[in-house]
């Protein structure tokens, strides 16, 4: 029994009913979304995971429909460039011995290794087997830019060597081409490229042990003072240091797996208009099995029912979902292009402003729904494979022009950024004050220090880093 005194304080007891809204989403909710947020590959791998859980769904190659449909729009697209095309793509789907990669010149060899470079300059030289070790210890030791990562005292201690003979094979490797290949550090790589040049003189080892930070920057007149040069005398060897390549192993292929973008969304652009294309090739399509549908309307007992009715319903709502999933990212796909297609007619510089909240408002969904639906995606047409956050771009300036104010995105202004430094004098660059100067003549009013950011969000040097002194 509820009364107005609490029994053991003796004091009033407060008892208030607010009514309070909370926002409760459903597992089948939560699930939706997260299949609205995934990238092809990754709904792929998670259709395949359910299959191997979820015994009444059985996977096809593909959605038919989408398959259908890109079947159909593929051709569309070959046949109105020539008959060539179109005997090609019939060939190739329809002849189980046709090379599509060889047809169309890809190159599918992963290239020749830095260290199966290095080692078929070797194979005519007569090693001992302790030095063959040492040598294939070191060149599985190189990283990336050509650089041995290992220290030649932990090499000889980890194969029970002599140090002196670990820097003999050491110094053979650096005889090898490409020239800095198996150096411990920058100067030391860029001293192996002048010594092999027989350019390496005591200024140039001075340049190089003590001025790299300057030339980096450009600071020639600095360089100059500390080596007692002229300005240009210091810029021809600072040019000198520039031709070299710091990284030598960067040319060749890498040993680690290349990570490829598989655009989820493909827009191609006909004569007349544009067509859309989802990649639902990607993933398989999800049926329920016959054998246990029928077992779920004739089950033995009550608990295999139970088991295989729950297990039905979840493969119809996740097909459900996947059906929502295209439908959506096929909504979005259409408003990006209604509202870019500038940017898909005439190229990057034609991109405007646009919100999520503008889409969102225009398809009548919710702005999270739209955020999700671009998560992770790529979408690709004539100008390049872009994310698809890349079309939603703040405004950055509007500009003014007969016609009414023109909207202009951060990537058009430094693209008038860029146009503005490559014209400009390289004896005598701009600075970042004059920069704004100059964009404001073409109606575009930024201050110094948004020219200064957009400057370094783009890596290019300030007015000193650019400057030549030759």
């Amino acid at each position: 029994m509820l009364s107005g005194k609490d029994t053991k304080e003796g004091t009033p007891m407060d008892l208030k009913l607010q009514p309070k809204q909370t926002q409760v989403l459903s597992q089948r909710m939560i699930q939706s979304a997260e299949i609205l947020q995934m990238t092809s590959q990754e709904l792929n791998t998670y259709i395949n995971d359910l299959a191997l859980e979820n015994p009444v769904i059985d996977l096809s190659e593909g959605s038919w429909e989408g398959q259908q449909r890109e079947s159909i729009e593929q051709q569309q697209w070959l046949t109105s460039f020539n008959e060539e095309n179109y005997y090609l793509y019939q060939r190739q789907n329809n002849d189980d011995d046709y090379d599509f990669k060889t047809s169309w010149n890809i190159n599918t060899d992963p290239g020749e290794t830095l260290q199966d470079f290095l080692w078929s300059q070797l194979v005519t030289e007569d090693f001992t087997d302790k030095e063959r070790e040492i040598i294939q210890f070191m060149l599985e030791s190189l990283d990336s830019k050509g650089y041995l990562e290992e220290d030649p005292e932990d090499i000889a201690r980890c194969l029970n060597t002599e140090i002196d003979q670990v820097n003999r094979m050491l110094d053979r490797v650096q005889q090898l081409d490409p020239a800095g290949v198996c150096a411990r550090s920058l100067e030391e790589c860029l001293k192996l490229q002048l010594d092999r040049q027989q350019m390496l003189t005591p200024l140039m080892e001075t340049l190089v042990d003590s001025c790299l930070e300057l030339v980096a920057k450009n600071q020639i007149p600095a360089i100059a003072r500390k080596l007692r040069l002229s300005p240009e005398q210091a810029a021809g060897y600072c040019q000198i240091i520039k031709s070299l390549t710091p990284k030598p192993g960067v040319s060749f292929s890498n040993r680690d797996k290349l990570r490829y973008i598989i655009p989820d969304v493909t827009i191609v652009k006909f004569k007349d208009h544009f067509d859309i294309l989802l990649n639902e090739s990607m993933y398989p399509g999800i049926q329920i099995n016959s054998y246990y549908r029928q077992m779920s309307q004739n089950p033995e007992s009550p608990e295999l029912k139970e088991y295989l009715d729950g297990k039905i319903r979840q493969a119809e709502w996740i097909k459900q979902c996947i059906s929502q999933r295209s439908k959506t990212l096929m909504d979005v796909s259409k408003a990006i292009l209604e509202r870019q297609e500038g940017f898909f007619t005439y190229g990057p510089r034609r991109l405007v402003p646009l919100k999520m909240s503008d889409v969102a408002q225009s398809l009548g969904i919710h702005e999270s729904t739209v955020s999700r639906a671009v998560s992770k995606k790529y979408l690709q047409c004539s100008w390049g494979v872009y994310p698809m956050s890349f079309f939603f771009s703040r405004e950055a300036f509007s500009k003014a022009s007969p016609s009414g104010s023109q909207s202009m995105t951060a990537a058009g202004v430094k693209e008038a950024l860029r146009e503005i430094i490559r014209d400009e004098d390289k004896k005598k660059p701009l600075s970042d004050r004059l920069l704004s100067e100059k964009l404001a003549e073409k109606g575009i009013a930024i201050s110094r220090r948004t020219v200064a950011k957009y400057r370094e969000e783009e890596g290019i040097p300030d007015a000193s880093g650019r400057k030549s002194y030759l």
